[in-house]
């Protein structure tokens, strides 16, 4: 299957950005009562990421990358496995008999998880030149 390198580089982009929200429900547990603006900082730099990918968007070359039917199949399966882990963690932390903070540390990892799974086969598709 043929797709554009820029959309696969978008695509690491954004499991590099579901890394750092994975990685923010475990640190946004610890960290919040002491820096109330932490939500803004996280905010800006995953603007900054959303800036950095349009930009780069724009300016790549249409350069044509080969991606298999099983790695495609694999990217959807964790595309929709963080989607379920992350609406679990909403959820789940909403019920007040559940530990706050193993809710946060467990599925926080489990997100961080799928998100470095998805970075490594990106970089893999990318390395293929």
């Amino acid at each position: 299957m043929n797709t554009y390198r820029k959309s696969l580089v978008i695509q690491l982009l954004m499991f590099v950005v579901f890394f750092v929200m994975g990685a923010n429900v475990i640190v946004q547990y610890y960290v919040t009562e002491s820096f109330p603006a932490y939500n803004y900082v996280v905010l800006g730099i995953l603007v900054l990421f959303g800036v950095f990918g349009y930009l780069y968007y724009k300016k790549a070359t249409n350069e044509i990358a080969v991606i298999t039917p099983k790695e495609f199949k694999t990217l959807k399966i964790l595309l929709y496995s963080y989607l379920f882990a992350y609406i679990v963690e909403m959820v789940a932390t909403g019920i007040e008999s559940l530990p706050k903070d193993i809710v946060a540390i467990s599925l926080g990892s489990v997100l961080c998880l799928i998100a470095t799974i998805g970075i490594f086969i990106q970089y893999k598709i990318l390395s293929h030149k």
